[in-house]
């Protein structure tokens, strides 16, 4: 499973390059230094949580579209929920088997 840092970095590049900016324009919209924008997009580097609103503002997404695709395949998504499974704790993955169970 990929890192946060690396979803992160290659969910943004994706939005930028969609909206048809390039790193230096987007880092001027957000107020960055435009290496602070590669790094962030090389995985050097997390912003900070100023910034990630300032990014969903000015790309116009929620947060979420930083750090989920909807284009997942099913062994993706299944691999994503197993890793979150795994963490859960006695009470919460009751919980979810019971919501589960009633889809």
């Amino acid at each position: 499973m990929e890192d946060l840092k690396t979803v992160f970095a290659q969910r943004l590049k994706t939005i930028r390059k969609k909206r048809g900016l390039t790193q230096e324009r987007l880092a001027e919209i957000v107020n960055v230094a435009p290496r602070h924008i590669s790094y962030i997009e090389n995985s050097k580097s997390f912003p900070s949580s100023d910034l990630i609103e300032r990014l969903c503002k000015n790309l116009n997404v929620n947060y979420v579209d930083f750090f989920f695709s909807d284009n997942l395949t099913k062994d993706e998504l299944t691999d994503h929920l197993l890793a979150i499974i795994k963490r859960l704790d006695i009470k919460k993955l009751k919980i979810l088997y019971q919501i589960a169970s009633n889809i």
